[in-house]
């Protein structure tokens, strides 16, 4: 999809005399050198990866009591090394998918091997320290072979590390002052980051500052008194703040209306959403649980409005953070005030008449933000 719409640019491009001819190939064949892009098959044979994982898995855990010992740890060491192997030559040969789906390969079987093999030798040990463990290896793996798919899969596991050990699923909060757990997150964090950056993923850098923040709100929830949405909101305004207003001094460091921006709005507008949430039952006994809704509600709309102008134009992340957190608020306070006086249908008459509204509204901004881009250019 990109490199058509590079292509049909590059067209005009050359049509209005902005480019000379054939520089437009020469741009096309650099894009095409530099990024794969979509591959169907290469999708394929990640999928054949994961299918094949499952398989072995499967296999050694159903014949699991009658494989000796030895065997078994000899097999999945095998497993292992021969992913790795694979994907190796794979590399030389510049099959960067197929290298992508044997380290997906690797991967999983070295989960499982974890598995199996703590079952095995009675090693004690919780969920906690299996994710802990795979996330190590995962990112030594997407480190060794600046592998996209292996960082993404590193993030996600030390999303699952950080929920294990936060007891984000049992509702409990984690041991007061775990500085050992804390800078163990961190650490994963900084490094998922830096693999992310290596293999060119987005995906993986999405994943990073995702935990990046829930690190924020575990450790403000652990060791502090604070309400983690106020804090994050704070976070997230400086933040925004600081991307979308940065000197050119810093340009390099931080750029205008970057990660760091669109980063600080959302960390800003769901900040506001916890603080609006935590504010609705204790409300509610008092009789004001309305003013303080529709008081929270306005504040977050016309946040999102701030984020539109001042960073809309050049942040995509952010407007479309904004355009949605504007449209959800304005369903919910809909919701909230004439939901019971309409009843079904003219709650939802109602609501599909906002979002043609909120639509329209996107489509005239929009165009507003390409006319400044064009005019900018």
């Amino acid at each position: 999809m990109l490199r058509r719409y590079l292509a049909r640019e590059i067209e005009v491009w050359t049509r209005s005399g902005l480019l000379q001819p054939g520089q437009g190939e020469v741009l096309l064949a650099d894009h095409d050198r530099r990024h794969s892009g979509f591959s169907l098959s290469g999708v394929l044979a990640v999928l054949a990866a994961v299918l094949f994982g499952a398989a072995v898995v499967a296999l050694v855990a159903a014949n699991w009591e009658g494989i000796p010992r030895v065997m078994r740890v000899a097999g999945l060491l095998a497993l292992i090394a021969a992913g790795l192997g694979l994907a190796a030559a794979a590399l030389r040969r510049g099959a960067a998918w197929v290298a992508e789906a044997a380290l997906v390969f690797a991967l999983l079987c070295y989960g499982a091997g974890l598995a199996l093999i703590g079952q095995m030798y009675h090693i004690s040990g919780d969920a906690t320290a299996f994710t802990l463990t795979w996330a190590v290896g995962a990112l030594v793996v997407a480190l060794s072979f600046s592998s996209a798919l292996a960082s993404a899969g590193a993030g996600a596991l030390v999303l699952g590390y950080m929920a294990s050990e936060a007891d984000v699923f049992s509702g409990i909060s984690g041991s007061f002052a775990n500085v050992g757990a804390y800078a163990t997150a961190l650490a994963l964090i900084l490094a998922t980051a830096f693999a992310a950056w290596r293999a060119r993923s987005a995906l993986a850098g999405h994943l990073s500052a995702i935990a990046f923040v829930g690190w924020t709100l575990w450790v403000i929830d652990d060791t502090t008194t604070l309400d983690p949405g106020y804090v994050l909101a704070a976070l997230g305004a400086a933040a925004f703040a600081l991307g979308s207003f940065a000197p050119a001094s810093v340009a390099g460091v931080i750029p205008r209306h970057g990660a760091l921006s669109g980063y600080g709005a959302v960390m800003l507008l769901v900040g506001l959403a916890m603080v609006q949430a935590s504010l609705i039952a204790p409300a509610s006994l008092i009789g004001s649980g309305l003013v303080t809704e529709m008081a929270m509600a306005a504040l977050i709309l016309v946040a999102s409005v701030v984020v539109l102008a001042v960073a809309g134009g050049e942040n995509r992340l952010a407007r479309r953070f904004a355009y949605f957190a504007f449209t959800c608020e304005t369903i919910y306070v809909v919701g909230e005030t004439l939901g019971s006086l309409l009843g079904s249908s003219g709650f939802l008459f109602l609501g599909g008449l906002l979002l043609a509204l909120i639509a329209f509204a996107v489509m005239k901004i929009e165009k507003r933000f390409k006319k400044t881009r064009e005019a900018s250019a």
